[in-house]
């Protein structure tokens, strides 16, 4: 199997489930409210949904690099999630995430094999580590994401 397949399958299972941790964002999510998601603690600057913006505004980043778009990160760096007002946004929110993972395995799995090795934009890291680096962080965001949930639900 390619590397870029594999790589563009630990998106996905991260997203939606059946990868090596047995944690995924949709599992984690499922049960959570807009006020959950929305709800802020002691252990962290950001919201359960402001992680989940974070993560598919990154998702679509790194689709700009791979489509050769070079793009500055706003000092938000995709923390800026808009007010979430009803419970279908946050659905919304959810299935935007679970879109643009969708997307972005896509687009990992037409990347060049052979360019792997190469930087992904003149001045950047390798593609193969903005790929691999980018399943790490989802997993980092979905750990905080757990921990905030277990906290939210502590509160209660």
């Amino acid at each position: 199997m390619k590397t870029t397949e594999l790589i563009a399958q630990h998106i996905l299972e991260v997203h939606e489930g059946n990868n090596w941790t047995d944690s995924a964002i949709a599992d984690v999510l499922n049960d959570v409210t807009l006020n959950e998601a929305i709800q802020m603690t002691s252990a962290s600057p950001n919201t359960i949904a402001s992680l989940l913006h974070h993560i598919t505004y990154w998702n679509r980043l790194l689709i700009q690099r791979i489509n050769g778009t070079h793009i500055e990160v706003p000092e938000s760096n995709g923390y800026d999630v808009p007010q979430l007002k009803s419970e279908q946004e946050w659905q919304a929110l959810k299935a935007d995430n679970i879109n643009s993972a969708h997307e972005l395995a896509a687009a990992i799995r037409a990347f060049d094999e052979n360019k792997l090795s190469l930087p992904i934009l003149p001045g950047y890291a390798t593609a193969y580590r903005n790929f691999q680096g980018t399943s790490e962080h989802i997993h980092y965001h979905l750990g905080q994401m757990v921990i905030l949930k277990q906290l939210i639900h502590a509160e209660k």
